[in-house]
Parts: C-alpha cells; structure tokens; sequence
C-alpha cells in the first residue's frame, strides 16, 4: 500500500494518481450567469500542512454524492482528480492548477493531524496601494472599519442588489471597499453600532479594482465573504500590531449626511473640551480603583468577563475563544494644586511606551518568571 502524499505546490497535469491531505479552508457554490445560469459548481480552497492552497471544483453532477461528506474546516485525505490550468476569471489561489472531481475521486476524513491555520493570507494596504493594473488574482484584507456609507440598489444580471462603501483603516492608511449583495446584511448600521469600538473586518477573496486616482476594494459576489469582528488568532494578531494598537477609534456614529463615521486618534480634536481637574471634581467625576495595569478584551474591544474557565462578551453575546490583552493603567496627575487619578487606556500607553501590552506581558516573563499581573508598571 502507497501512504506517500503528495504536497499540493507539486501538483501538475501529467498524471491524476495524486494523493493530498488538505484542509477544506473555504467551501461554497456558484453560478455563472453570463455563461450557464443552470450550471450550479461547489468550489473549495484545499490547504495542505504546508500552507500551500488550491483550487477545488466539483461539477453539477457529482455535487449530491461528494456535498455530504465535505464540511468547510475540515481535514481530509483526496485521491484521483483531473488536473487542469487555473485560468478563471476570480482565482482565489495563485497556484497555475486546479482539481477536477471525478466520479472516482476518493475522499476520507481524517481526525489527525490538524491543520490548525485558517488558510487567510492578508495583503497589506501598502501592496494594495502599489498596485497599477486590475489583476484576477483575489485577495484577502483585514482592517477597522471607519466608515460606511448606503447607496442605491444596482442592478447584477436582472436583478437588484443592495450596495454599501465602505472605509477601512490599516496601518496608517485608508482603502475604499465596495460590497454588493448578501454580504450587505452585515453591514447594517444598528449591527455596527452596537459595539464600542469600531468593528474589525476581514474581507476575504476580494478584487483588486485600478480606478483613476487610486484603487479600491471589491467583493466578488457568491465567493467573496466578510466577517465583522471575527474570533481568529489572525484578529489578534493584527489588533496587536503597533501600528494599529497606537491609534484610538471610537464607535461608529451616525453624522449629518447620514453616514456612520469613526473619529481616529485625534481627527476631530475640540479644543471647547479641555477642562481642568477642578472641574471633574465639580461634576463628581468617576476614576476607576482597579489595582491591575492591564485586562481583557474581545475583538470588538468590549471587556470580557471570566467565568468558568470560558470568557464572555455582552456586547457581542457569545463565548470568546481568542482574547486580546490591553492597557489600563492609572495615573496620578495634579493640576494647580489638585489632583486626580486617570487611566491611561491602550492607545495612548502603546504610544507612551513604544510598545503594545502583549509586547510588554513578552519582556516581562523574558526578566520575570512570575505572574506579570503581579507586577507594578
């Protein structure tokens, strides 16, 4: 018996005797209007343990007797296939082929090994920034929203579908992102408002379209997808870059066009706010007395609260499996003879300290084998 599998970069047309463990990474069906409105496909992103990903797809025929047994995030081992040029219209993975299900083509599930990576690969805003010409390669995005923006339905194919602008902030900069259809739903403005700091967004399998002036986002409707605030460690990963972690973003607000916009960092600073500590202490302002310098958060920013070993979410109303680590540290500060006592949130400390706080916990256990939550600042 031959246990040799074979990694998916070496996949080529001259034979159909290969033999893959993958992950199934994205999973979903699609139509073509301008081709066969009546040819329905299931197309899938495999991913192997080396991260390396293809393309997937099974014709309307044989859709019934693999559909049952293939589920989006599960890990499987694949045998026979009909290998042929990637050459689609949207490629949602770079590799130059794709697999063709046959009526022979074996699939078995596997329970180990894992492959735990989702399969998201980001581009940076400044990759998208760079690029000239409109290219078919998709590509996937995560940042904060700070903007959305209603337009009127528009037509695809017959029929009306909704559309949404949308502003999203990484690293400095802002991209324009227009999403049509389905996808909309997420995008509405009571969903948005309801958590206290702007919500992250992942934007995956997106298109890259060169208009004059500068370049946006789009989605690519039935095979694009977007997740608000999403429970991944690439989430976390990204909250915790300096360059996002540094900057401040208030919740979404409705302004006076109608818009939901975010204030970021100091865009709309009023100079009318500033104020003394002789006038907090007039209007019996609150300072809060927790001992520890930093806690707990969900992906949306709302603290979470421990409870049996599992972490809850009000704003959000769910268990929260990744959670992010931010500052909170008080400080004393007089002011012509009065004094009061703050709390230096995330984004000013990181900015303070040139550092995030998962940055700080990580010096801290390097110079201290103990608890860091025991530890004065």
């Amino acid at each position: 018996m031959n246990n040799r599998v074979d990694l998916v970069e070496k996949i080529t047309p001259w034979r159909e005797s290969w033999k893959v463990h993958v992950k199934v990474v994205k999973l979903w069906y699609h139509k073509n209007p301008a081709l066969d409105p009546s040819q329905n496909l299931l197309h899938m992103v495999l991913m192997d343990e080396k991260l390396h990903k293809i393309q997937a797809t099974i014709r309307d025929q044989l859709i019934l007797k693999f559909s049952v047994s293939l589920n989006e995030g599960d890990v499987y081992l694949m045998t026979h296939f009909t290998v042929v040029p990637n050459t689609a219209l949207n490629r949602v993975t770079k590799h130059r082929f794709r697999l063709l299900f046959q009526y022979n083509t074996s699939v078995v599930s596997v329970v180990s090994p894992r492959i735990p990576h989702s399969g998201l690969c980001f581009a940076s805003i400044d990759e998208i920034d760079q690029m000239t010409k409109e290219h078919n390669f998709l590509i996937d995005f995560v940042g904060i929203i700070t903007g959305v923006r209603k337009e009127r339905d528009v037509a695809s194919y017959g029929k009306l579908v909704k559309a949404v602008v949308v502003e999203v902030f990484a690293d400095g900069k802002r991209v324009q992102c227009n999403v049509f259809g389905n996808a909309c739903d997420l995008l509405e403005y009571d969903k948005l408002q309801k958590y206290p700091r702007s919500p992250l967004v992942v934007l995956e399998s997106f298109k890259i379209k060169v208009i004059k002036g500068g370049v946006i986002l789009q989605n690519v409707i039935n095979v694009s997808r977007l997740f608000i605030n999403s429970d991944i460690p690439e989430s976390v990963e990204f909250l915790s870059r300096f360059s996002v972690a540094s900057y401040g973003f208030s919740r979404l607000v409705t302004n006076d066009l109608g818009y939901l916009v975010s204030k970021v960092d100091g865009d709309y600073f009023n100079p009318k706010e500033i104020t003394n500590i002789q006038d907090l202490h007039s209007d019996n302002g609150e300072v809060m007395d927790e001992p520890d310098w930093w806690y707990y958060t969900c992906m949306c920013g709302h603290a979470v609260v421990e409870h049996e070993d599992l972490y809850l979410c009000d704003a959000c109303g769910s268990c929260v499996e990744h959670i992010m680590v931010k500052y909170g540290i008080q400080v004393k500060i007089q002011d012509g003879g009065c004094t009061g006592l703050f709390v230096l949130l995330d984004n000013a400390a990181t900015k303070l300290f040139e550092r995030t706080c998962s940055e700080a916990f990580l010096r801290i256990e390097e110079e201290f084998p103990v608890d860091p939550s025991v530890l004065a600042v």
